[in-house]
C-alpha cells in the first residue's frame, strides 16, 4: 500500500501541473500558493483593491432554510470550519431523487461509461469492472431544484459573510457512493481518503444527504478546526493522509462523523481534512454546491451534450 500511495501521489501532481498550464496557469498558481495562509491572506488583499466592494443579500425571503441563522453558521465555521444542520425540506429531496433516478449518471464521472442507477449490475457487467461512484453532469440545467438551491437567498447570504466577497458558483456535483470493496487507489480517487481541497484562496462547500446515510453508508468525517492549523508536512506534501495520521496530529476527537436521514445538510470550510467513508451495505446519494470568490472555469459538472454516452 506504501508504494500504491507514492503511485497516487505522483500522478496526481502530474495531472495537475499538465491540467493547470493547458487549461488555466492562474488556478495553476493558486493551488500552488493558497495551501498557506499568507498566501491567501496576501492574494485576498490584492483581489480586493482591484475589485468593487460588495454588499450582503439582504432579501432572505423564499429561502428552504428560513430558520437557519446566517450568523450562526459563519461563527461555526469561523471555529470549527463545519455548521451541521441546513436541512433540506421533503418536497425538494424527492424532486432530486427522482431526477437521479430518472437521468443517466456517468461511472467515475467519465462521459462515455453512462448507465441508469438501477442498472449498475449490468453496466459492471458489461464492462467488467466495479465502479465506484456515478456523478451527473448539467445539474444546473436539467434539475431545476438543484437550480433553485444554487441561488437561495440563505446559502448565498452564509456564503457572502463567510467569504466576505460576493459568492461565486463554482459548480454543483451529485453523485452516488456505491456499496463495494475497494483498493485505496481507487478510495483516493473517489475522495475516500482523508485530504483538504484547494479549489480558491477562500470557498465553501454545502452538502446535502439525499438517501439516509448511517455507519455502514458512507458517512462524510470532517476534522474539525483542521482548517485554520495544520502541521508543516500537511502543507508542504499535499497528499492522501491515513486515518492513524489525522488522529495522531488532530485528536480522535477533532473527527465528526457525520449521519443523517434523506435531507440532512450542512455546509464545511473544505480547508478542513475531510472524506467520505467507502459505503459497505448501502449505497449513498448526495449532492454538493460550491461558492468561491473566483471561477476558474475548472469545474467540470457540465458537459456537451453530444459528448455523453450510455452504455448499451
Amino acid at each position: 500500500m506504501y508504494l500504491e500511495r507514492i503511485f497516487s501521489k505522483f500522478y496526481d501532481i502530474c495531472y495537475e501541473n499538465y491540467k493547470g498550464l493547458t487549461q488555466n496557469p492562474q488556478w495553476l498558481l493558486m493551488r500552488k500558493i493558497a495551501r498557506f495562509k499568507i498566501g491567501r491572506t496576501i492574494m485576498i488583499y490584492l483581489s480586493k483593491r482591484s475589485t468593487k466592494s460588495y454588499s450582503l443579500p439582504v432579501n432572505e425571503i423564499g429561502s428552504c432554510f428560513e430558520d437557519i441563522n446566517v450568523d450562526d453558521v459563519v461563527n461555526s465555521l469561523n471555529i470549527d470550519g463545519l455548521y451541521l444542520g441546513i436541512n433540506l425540506p421533503k418536497a425538494i429531496v424527492q424532486e432530486i431523487v427522482q431526477f437521479a433516478e430518472s437521468t443517466v449518471c456517468y461511472a467515475n464521472r467519465k462521459p462515455d461509461l453512462g448507465f441508469y442507477c438501477h442498472h449498475i449490475k449490468q453496466a459492471e457487467t458489461k464492462l467488467g469492472k466495479k465502479f465506484v461512484i456515478g456523478g451527473y453532469f448539467n445539474t444546473d440545467v436539467l434539475c431545476p431544484a438543484i437550480k433553485k438551491l444554487q441561488h437561495d437567498p440563505k446559502l448565498l447570504a452564509i456564503a457572502a459573510k463567510y467569504l466576505d466577497a460576493s459568492p461565486v458558483h463554482q459548480g454543483n456535483n451529485l453523485w452516488w457512493s456505491f456499496s463495494s470493496k475497494i483498493t485505496y487507489r481507487q478510495q483516493s480517487q473517489a475522495a475516500q481518503v482523508f485530504h483538504y481541497d484547494i479549489d480558491d484562496y477562500r470557498f465553501l462547500k454545502f452538502f446535502f444527504y439525499l438517501t439516509d446515510v448511517d455507519e455502514h453508508s458512507g458517512p462524510h468525517v470532517c476534522v474539525r478546526g483542521s482548517h485554520n492549523k495544520k502541521k508543516l508536512s500537511h502543507l508542504w506534501l499535499r497528499k492522501r493522509e491515513t486515518d492513524k495520521d489525522i488522529i495522531d496530529c488532530y485528536g480522535k476527537e477533532s473527527l465528526v462523523k457525520i449521519s443523517g436521514k434523506a435531507g440532512f445538510g450542512f455546509v464545511e470550510d473544505p480547508f478542513c481534512f475531510h472524506k467520505g467513508i467507502t459505503p459497505t451495505h448501502k449505497d449513498r446519494l448526495i449532492l454538493q454546491i460550491e461558492f468561491a470568490i473566483t471561477d476558474y472555469k475548472m469545474q467540470h459538472d457540465r458537459r456537451e451534450v453530444s459528448s455523453l454516452k450510455c452504455i448499451q
